[in-house]
C-alpha cells in the first residue's frame, strides 16, 4: 500500500473527530476496566483478610470457652486401690487426703441424703465410687449454714450425701471419686457447679 502511487503516510494517521472521540471512549473504557479490575482485586483481599481475621478470631474464642469448660472444679487426686474391705479389718494403708476420695471400702453404701449423724470414711468412700458425691461439714459449722447445705442437698438429692465429719480440717468439703475441694465459707455457686460435674459420672 505504502509503494502505491499517491500515497501519503501522513493520511493514514489522521482521524476525523468522530474518530477521535471514538478513540478517545475506548481508551477511557480501557481505563475504566483496568480500575475496575483493581478495585475488585482490592475488594477480594480486603474480604480475605477479614474472613482470616474472623476465623482466628473464632478460633482464639472457642479454644477460651473450650478452656473455660475444661477447668473441672476442685483438685485431681490419685486413685488409691479400691479394694473392698470387711468392717473391724485393720486398713491396708491410709488415704491420701482427708475426708479421703478413692481407696479401700466397704461392701456397702450409705442411703443419699442428709444425714445428721457421721458417716464411716469407708461407707462414704462405696458411695464415691457409685458415682456420689460427698459434702461433709465441720461440727463448728453455724446452723444457718448448715441448713444451706441441707439445701442443696435434698435439691440434688440423687447421688448426694451430706453428713458432719469431726475430722475434717475444713468447715465444708467436696468429695468426688478422684476429686476434693476444700474451702472454709458458704459459696453455692461452688457447691452446685462440683455437684453437677462429678455426680453420677463416676
Amino acid at each position: 500500500m505504502e509503494n502505491q502511487p499517491g500515497y501519503n503516510h501522513d493520511q493514514e494517521i489522521q482521524l476525523d473527530k468522530k474518530e477521535r472521540r471514538e478513540l478517545k471512549r475506548l481508551e477511557e473504557e480501557k481505563l475504566l476496566a483496568s480500575y475496575a479490575r483493581r478495585m475488585k482485586m482490592r475488594k477480594i483481599l480486603k474480604i480475605a483478610v477479614i474472613s482470616v481475621a474472623v476465623v482466628a478470631l473464632g478460633s482464639i474464642l472457642t479454644w477460651l470457652v473450650f478452656r473455660g469448660t475444661s477447668e473441672m472444679p476442685g483438685e485431681e487426686v490419685s486413685i488409691q486401690p479400691a479394694d473392698h474391705i470387711n468392717p473391724g479389718d485393720p486398713m491396708p494403708g491410709i488415704y491420701l487426703t482427708n475426708p479421703p476420695v478413692s481407696g479401700w471400702h466397704y461392701n456397702e453404701t450409705a442411703s443419699w441424703g442428709v444425714h445428721e449423724e457421721e458417716i464411716k470414711d469407708q461407707i462414704a468412700v462405696s458411695n464415691l465410687e457409685q458415682g456420689g458425691v460427698w459434702i461433709t461439714y465441720s461440727p463448728d459449722l453455724p446452723p444457718e449454714v448448715v441448713d444451706g447445705l441441707k439445701s442443696i442437698t435434698e435439691k440434688y438429692k440423687d447421688k448426694v450425701i451430706l453428713s458432719p465429719r469431726s475430722a475434717n480440717d475444713s468447715l465444708i468439703a467436696l468429695a468426688a471419686w478422684g476429686r476434693l475441694d476444700k474451702f472454709n465459707y458458704f459459696d453455692e455457686a461452688r457447691i452446685v457447679k462440683f455437684i453437677k460435674a462429678y455426680r453420677g459420672k463416676h
